[in-house]
């Protein structure tokens, strides 16, 4: 039995705040929503009887990232990769995630990551 990763956390370029929580929308029950900054907004969402906070935060890395971070082991995928999958079906925009979100070997290199795009997916050094 794979145990659940403790957070899930991915960044999606160039794509607006607006659209990502329509998405959070028609995945999960949003419980609340507030702004933290110009650039953050904190969601509360209800995923089978249990609350989960997301932060949204713009120019997470670099001024086009934007990062989605469920703060929470009780997600509906199993690892960084799964989400990340779901959030470029859903919103068709690149989405990137750590690399040792879902690679069971230990010494990783922290610059690499999993990049989702029109083009495919793979593996690449985002540093």
């Amino acid at each position: 039995m794979t145990l659940p990763q403790s957070d899930i956390e991915v960044y999606v370029l160039s794509c607006p705040t607006e659209n990502i929580i329509a998405w959070l929308e028609n995945t999960f029950t949003i419980v609340d929503q507030s702004p933290l900054s110009s650039l953050s907004t904190k969601v509360t969402l209800s995923f089978k009887e249990n609350r989960i906070d997301v932060t949204i935060l713009e120019q997470a890395a670099g001024k086009r990232f934007t990062s989605i971070w469920f703060d929470s082991d009780q997600t509906p995928w199993e690892n960084d990769m799964a989400c990340a999958k779901q959030v470029f079906e859903s919103l068709n925009c690149e989405v990137r995630c750590n690399f040792q979100g879902w690679e069971e070997e230990g010494d990783q290199d922290p610059d690499q990551w999993w990049r989702i795009n029109s083009h495919g997916e793979g593996p690449f050094i985002w540093n």
